[in-house]
């Protein structure tokens, strides 16, 4: 395993990155509750939902760039010279693919529990647990992805 990854600093960010995804979980859910106010977005629940995803993730990308990764993220900016915005567009577009399949993994992981491993229990908890496992493995995920990708040293 790359020093890197068991670091003090890893550790840290890990938290900060946990930390962020909370209200970001917020955010996306208050939009989608407050779209589906909208008698439009009650036939087209899924659109409410994209919206709201894209309002989290690029809120995430912010509080994440800002903040878990400010060396990395500034460090990368600094370098680009005279490219800054080119630059920050990478990370951001980065940051969405790691988010849009960490999506796709936590639908995935979440179908997989529900309806496979934990079909037998009843709904309400076969749903809670099957929704800690699949945010559990995605925040892993997540993490890691963006830490050696977008924003790796």
């Amino acid at each position: 395993m790359p020093e890197e990854l068991v670091s003090k600093k890893t550790g840290v960010q890990f938290v900060k990155f946990a930390l962020v995804g909370l209200v970001n979980t917020g955010v996306d859910w208050v939009v989608f509750f407050l779209l589906t106010f909208i008698p439009y977005f009650r036939e087209v629940e899924w659109l409410a939902k994209t919206i709201s995803f894209v309002l989290a993730s690029t809120n995430s990308f912010i509080m994440n760039s800002f903040w878990t990764f400010k060396k990395e993220f500034k460090g990368g900016l600094e370098e680009a010279k005279g490219q800054e915005a080119a630059k920050g567009t990478g990370y951001y577009v980065k940051f969405m693919v790691v988010s849009l399949v960490g999506w796709g993994l936590n639908t995935l992981i979440f179908y997989l529990c529900r309806y496979q491993i934990f079909a037998d229990l009843p709904e309400r908890r076969s749903q809670f647990i099957s929704l800690f496992f699949a945010s559990g493995i995605v925040v892993v995920w997540n993490f890691l992805a963006n830490k050696l990708w977008p924003y790796k040293d």
